[in-house]
């Protein structure tokens, strides 16, 4: 069994990372983590320099996420794509071919909590595997 989990660094995405080892730990599957970094906007040098270094804590993020999971005595496959998400996410999947996508819902508020994040909707609408939306 493989899992694609969908991992941005932020609580929510580890939240689900944790809850989806939780869930499926004794079928012993590979996690594949995927965390994506969007390109900048301009060309400048500043945004550039931003993205390195977003680029480079996104990196570390995933790193540690793997580790985590390491730890846990799951094999782990973690890819770091530049470019849109929704797009990004959908291609490794079509690459991968996971049993399942897992991915965080965003938000907190009111409104939020009866949406999916646009991420969250494109995936469970154009994904060709189950899609798994964690709500925190």
């Amino acid at each position: 069994m493989k899992i694609m989990v969908c991992h941005d660094g932020s609580k929510r995405s580890q939240d689900a990372l944790e809850k989806t080892v939780e869930l499926f730990k004794s079928q012993k599957p590979e996690i594949i983590l995927i965390s994506v970094v969007e390109e900048p906007l301009d060309a400048t040098s500043m945004d550039e320099e931003s993205f390195e270094k977003w680029r480079s804590k996104r990196d570390g993020e995933l790193r540690k996420a793997a580790e985590w999971v390491v730890t846990h005595g799951l094999d782990v496959d973690a890819i770091l794509a530049v470019g849109d998400p929704r797009k990004m996410i959908l291609e490794a999947a079509g690459t991968k071919n996971p049993d399942m996508l897992v991915v965080a819902r965003r938000g907190s508020g009111i409104l939020d909590k009866m949406i999916l994040g646009s991420v969250s909707a494109f995936l469970v609408r154009h994904a060709e595997c189950p899609v798994l939306v964690m709500h925190g």
